[in-house]
């Protein structure tokens, strides 16, 4: 099943429906390398990402980390 919201899940129980990540505390975090964006993908990317903005499937951040 798939829903937008809790709220629409009616009658599941919430530890049904939560996910939870067990992370190791004694393990440092790391950091990936960046990867270098290829320019011919750029209006498309921007496009798909301006599309998901306008319809607030997703927000805007100010820096990702």
């Amino acid at each position: 099943m798939f829903a937008w919201a809790y709220k629409v899940l009616k009658g599941i129980p919430p530890w049904w429906a939560q996910h939870y990540i067990e992370l190791d505390t004694s393990i440092p975090p790391s950091h990936e390398a960046k990867y270098k964006m290829n320019p011919n993908y750029i209006v498309t990317i921007k496009h798909d990402i301006d599309s998901l903005l306008i319809t607030r499937f997703t927000l805007p951040v100010k820096e990702a980390t």
